[in-house]
């Protein structure tokens, strides 16, 4: 069962870092002549959002525990509501989050998301 994305931290994706990509449903194979073979591998793809949120120095514990003990370290998956659609969606950490400063008490966390089927 998903795991409740943390209210502590923000609840909409930086739009300037935003990125959705389409997963690869598709196999494509070489041929001797003419253009490659192209066939459907799977019917539904895992697509990949890329997003950062902004948070201050106070949220760190949140983000901390909620990445490194709910979630078993990014291996389980967490509800988020969709930054397209904004119903609720299963995810699951692609990588690791990475965190830089923005001054003062403030940071950015970016992070690399996959969208379950």
């Amino acid at each position: 069962m998903a795991v409740a994305w943390p209210a502590a931290l923000a609840e909409l994706l930086n739009q300037a870092e935003f990125g959705y990509q389409f997963g690869d449903t598709t196999v494509k194979s070489s041929v001797d002549v003419g253009p490659a073979k192209v066939r459907s591998r799977y019917t539904k793809g895992v697509d990949e959002v890329k997003g950062s949120i902004d948070m201050h120095r106070d949220d760190w514990e949140d983000l901390e525990n909620f990445y490194k003990t709910s979630l078993g370290n990014g291996v389980l998956t967490f509800n988020y509501n969709h930054p397209i659609t904004a119903a609720e969606a299963e995810f699951r950490f692609k990588e690791p989050p990475s965190i830089v400063p923005l001054g003062g008490e403030y940071f950015r966390v970016s992070m690399s998301w996959e969208l379950l089927p």
